[in-house]
């Protein structure tokens, strides 16, 4: 009876994480740590909170509107991608290459981009309050009505209010 217990006990108190291969379909929490991803694939609206696509490809695929808040994707290529109004809210982006992406309107807000390669990315209107660039490779990025308030800059200063569209320091 005791050992019934115990295993019902262990049921219930164990963590539900959700583990996927790499072509199981994408959903809340899976983990896709170095999986290659087909080019040019059509995500928007996907749900991916808590994820892990720490690198991983997915290069030219159109992520607008998706969920991906809390998620890690640390070290991944994302190059020429969209994350048009997605939700990023938290998220490691930590040594990834989004270069070419596009990331308008997008809710970046204390998003790590630390050491990520940001060439010509489009951030245009994105709210990147309290984010993390510290040594990020930014150039020829657009921050066109971008917040930048409190948003930490390359070289690991703050950004002061009122840094829309630039940091202002």
């Amino acid at each position: 009876m005791l050992k019934k217990i115990f295993i019902l006990l262990f049921l219930i108190i164990a963590p539900f994480n959700s583990y996927a291969g790499c072509d199981d379909p994408i959903g809340d929490g899976v983990d896709y740590t170095n999986c290659r991803f087909s080019e040019g694939q059509d995500l928007e609206g996907s749900y991916l909170p808590n994820s892990n696509l720490s690198f991983s490809s997915f290069i030219l695929v159109n992520f607008n509107k998706s969920i991906m808040m809390n998620s890690i994707l640390a070290y991944g290529t994302f190059s020429e991608s969209t994350f048009l109004r997605a939700n990023l809210y938290e998220a490691n982006l930590q040594g990834a290459n989004f270069e070419k992406s596009n990331f308008t309107s997008s809710n970046l807000t204390r998003a790590n981009f630390t050491g990520a390669t940001l060439i010509e990315v489009n951030f245009t209107n994105a709210n990147l309050m309290e984010a993390d660039f510290t040594s990020a490779n930014i150039l020829n990025a657009n921050f066109e009505g971008a917040n930048l308030n409190q948003a930490t800059w390359t070289d690991g200063k703050k950004c002061g209010q009122g840094s829309i569209g630039t940091c202002k320091q």
